[in-house]
């Protein structure tokens, strides 16, 4: 039999999603061995190393690269750290899946990428949507033309921000200054979503509003704080043009408690396709498909069968690294293609021009 080679890997950014998602879940990876957490609060750094049986734990990236033996960084920081840490890793010679957005500029993605060709090395990108079963069963019945002609897409990614949505022991305060906000946190998803189904999009524009101009953490250690949230827009209506008559909207932020509005949706001539359920890491609560076919005369609403061999299990977001490690194994372009997010990562910062101008601008990357 043959023996499966496994690969080790470092996570730096001890946050809730290291927590709740990364660290858990790699460790049922049998080809996936975590050797080293990092955190610039060493005392998490320790904590998560205990708690999830890594035998290493460093204080600083630096550290972990000058004495740590690993292959795979795997970035979890928060979004304004981001482009720092991957170029150093990248830099080192390891291969990189960074959490979303990897970068906060174009230029910022652009040199990560030449940054990991230099270097030689694999880099995969979130946000993870590319990945899911789901979405690409979506995109496979536009290429088979079972919606027909798509007409628009709609997604909805927005929650009651991060002081409301989540149980956090680190302040959130971050997440509303410049450099993060709801934009980077949670238009990325829609956004995302919008391009890994219909590729890239030509123009963009926007309307944002600061909804909330002061919030209140509702649950760990900073339970009860007053956050001022008025340095950027909490609650965005982005729309996007493919071209030939295809235009998308996303709503996105963070100023939506609850709703019932499904994650994704595509309406086509002959068809819709929707993802059931909320944004949620990982993939939906399932697809749905209303066909109209019109040789048939039937129309209606189907969950259709898998057409392929199904995904086996549940869909996890830390398969980005088994992406990555295909990437390497093949030497081929993840799934996760970097240049997927840097045409993201031109969206969102060609949205502030948007709503200055209030008109719609060009795009200035594609893949």
């Amino acid at each position: 039999m043959k023996q499966t080679k496994k690969w080790k890997v470092a996570l730096v950014g001890c946050g809730s999603i290291a927590e709740g998602i990364y660290l858990p879940q790699m460790k049922t990876f049998p080809n996936v061995e975590v050797v080293a957490v990092c955190d610039i609060v060493p005392e998490r750094a320790e904590e998560y190393a205990q708690r999830f049986g890594v035998p290493e734990w460093y204080p600083n990236i630096d550290e972990l690269l000058a004495k740590c033996d690993f292959e795979i960084l795997m970035d979890t920081a928060s979004i304004p750290a981001h482009h720092e840490l991957n170029m150093k890793a990248l830099k080192a010679g390891k291969h990189l899946y960074s959490q979303k957005p990897v970068g906060l500029t174009v230029e910022q993605v652009t040199e990560q990428i030449e940054a990991a060709k230099a270097a030689g090395v694999k880099f995969a990108a979130s946000a993870i949507h590319p990945l899911r079963p789901d979405i690409m069963e979506i995109r496979k019945m536009i290429e088979r033309g079972t919606l027909g002609k798509v007409t628009l897409m709609r997604t909805h990614t927005a929650h009651g921000g991060p002081e409301y949505f989540q149980y956090r022991q680190a302040d959130c305060s971050w997440f509303f200054q410049p450099g993060a906000g709801a934009l980077y946190d949670m238009g990325v998803h829609g956004i995302t979503m919008a391009v890994a189904v219909l590729g890239p999009v030509k123009e963009v524009g926007c309307m944002a509003a600061v909804s909330e101009p002061e919030r209140t953490i509702r649950s760990g250690a900073f339970d009860g704080k007053k956050v001022k949230a008025d340095y950027l827009p909490d609650n965005y209506i982005i729309t996007l043009d493919w071209g030939n008559g295809t235009i998308g909207v996303v709503d996105a932020g963070f100023s939506q408690r609850a709703s019932t509005v499904n994650q994704l949706e595509v309406y086509g001539t002959k068809g819709t396709a929707t993802i059931e359920g909320q944004i949620k890491i990982g993939e939906g609560d399932g697809l749905k498909v209303y066909v109209d076919d019109e040789n048939l005369q039937i129309r209606g609403w189907m969950k259709p069968l898998p057409q392929e061999m199904p995904h086996i299990g549940e869909f996890m977001q830390a398969e980005a690294v088994l992406d990555l490690i295909h990437a390497v194994e093949t030497d081929s372009t993840p799934v996760l293609d970097p240049m997927i997010a840097r045409h993201v990562v031109d969206i969102m910062c060609t949205i502030p021009e948007a709503i200055k101008e209030k008109r719609t601008l060009p795009l200035h990357t594609t893949f």
